[in-house]
């Protein structure tokens, strides 16, 4: 039985798979549509013809041989090396369906599941959904090579992955519980437009009062205890509160643990604005920078891509595209704000913010762009194995090296121009050696 290849021979295979889907018709092209109980699948002969319009495929390991024995049965019959399979993400349902398909020898590719959804409209002009024209929308952007590549990270990389993930829901959890005090409990204590009473801001459990705007503390009215429903619900809010805190520290803790056998995050870290858990997140999202030839890939997988509309005499307004992956635009961003309190940082920014004058977006839209930068930064340092150098990173000069003593000359020296001469049938270069001028 094969077994799944390294990510490097993979990524390889993949590119080489994608420049030829349009052409070639000597493969077997499989689309799955992956559900939680079995997953629905077409198969066909590149563009030629449908084999099997409706495949069902229960999401068990007997179901799984069932599929594979029948995919078999027409690589057998038309003679055909090579079984690509498509496969939309749904949560986690795919993983197992596409590493049993890897160790049998196929590949498998992933197609974005908004690219899914604008070429379902265009197959019949209808605008129902159903499991089989899901399988049949799948094949087709096979044959138009619009498929992404199945990225399987290796150890500790991918559980790095997942804790990044398990990171993220846990901040929203706490952005979550912040947005329910200040919108929900935190206007049951007096007017919004009034500073909060000392009594009530005293009141009010530890976790919480740090939750109250400045402009909000003061001496206010006087105010008396908080109402017994209105403090349950704030001893309830603050418990939940300070247990998504320690939760968020301990995964921080584990996050950096995990990140800090790599060498790669070892680079990255020496980057300006670039502390442990942003790190870890740009080693987790972006996983290997072997997988990208160009550094647009990597702009593009960000979501910090300009997109620019377009149409006759209009032009539109250049903006981000926000289409990539929004946790790697976050850690980024973050990690601009964090480079903004160097020297440098400083620096950049205002010189940022100077083309915006006017603007009352000009910082937000600065922070953006040195956060591109500090990509193109990362994309530097990671490719070439080497630290950061601030004068490279600030496009200052390099050190000159010492010349060599000249040597001393017997006679004057006279400057040497070269001078085009021109002929009728010819043109040829000569010397001429002509003395300065005074």
């Amino acid at each position: 039985m094969p077994s799944i290849l390294d990510n490097a021979t993979r990524i390889k295979t993949f590119r080489e798979l994608k420049a030829t889907l349009r052409s070639r018709r000597d493969r077997l092209l499989v689309g799955i549509d992956i559900a939680k109980a079995q997953h629905v699948a077409q198969v066909r002969l590149a563009h030629t013809r449908i084999l099997e319009p409706k495949l069902t495929v229960p999401n068990t390991q007997a179901g799984f041989a069932t599929f594979w024995a029948r995919l078999e049965a027409h690589q057998t019959t038309l003679h055909v090396p090579e079984i690509v399979c498509a496969v939309e993400p749904t949560g986690t349902y795919h993983q197992a369906l596409a590493t049993f398909l890897e160790q049998q020898g196929a590949t498998v590719v992933f197609v974005n599941n908004h690219v899914a959804h604008l070429n379902r409209r265009t197959l019949d002009g209808t605008w129902d959904k159903n499991d089989p024209k899901d399988a049949h929308n799948l094949c087709d952007l096979l044959e138009q090579g619009k498929v992404l590549f199945y990225s399987r990270p290796d150890e500790p990389l991918g559980a790095l992955r997942h804790l990044v993930r398990v990171l993220r829901r846990a901040r929203g959890e706490l952005s979550a519980c912040k947005t329910r005090f200040t919108t929900t409990l935190l206007p049951q204590c007096g007017p919004m437009g009034d500073p909060v009473p000392a009594a009530v801001l005293a009141a009010l459990p530890a976790p919480l009062q740090g939750l109250v705007p400045r402009p909000r503390r003061g001496p206010g009215a006087a105010g008396g205890p908080l109402p017994p429903g209105l403090a349950a619900a704030c001893t309830d809010l603050a418990a939940q509160l300070t247990a998504v805190q320690a939760r968020i520290t301990g995964l921080e803790a584990e996050l950096v643990r995990l990140a800090e056998p790599l060498p790669a995050y070892g680079l990255l870290r020496t980057i300006p604005g670039v502390g442990p858990t942003v790190g870890a997140i740009l080693l987790a999202e972006i996983g290997d920078i072997g997988w990208y030839t160009h550094f647009a890939q990597l702009r593009k997988l960000a979501g910090l891509d300009i997109l620019t509309v377009e149409s006759g005499q209009y032009r539109g307004t250049g903006r981000i595209s926000k289409a990539g992956r929004a946790l790697l635009r976050w850690a980024l961003y973050q990690g601009a704000l964090g480079a903004a309190r160097t020297r440098a940082g400083r620096a950049w920014l205002a010189a940022l913010r100077a083309k915006r004058a006017g603007d009352r977006f000009a910082f937000f839209k600065a922070a953006v762009e040195l956060a591109a930068k500090l990509l193109r930064i990362v994309w530097g340092v990671w490719r070439s194995g080497r630290p950061y150098d601030p004068a490279r990173a600030l496009g200052l000069p390099a050190p000159a090296r010492p010349r060599p003593a000249a040597r001393r000359r017997r006679g004057p020296a006279l400057p040497v121009r070269l001078a085009l001469v021109a002929g009728e049938d010819r043109m040829r270069f000569a010397l001429r050696e002509t003395a300065a001028p005074r």
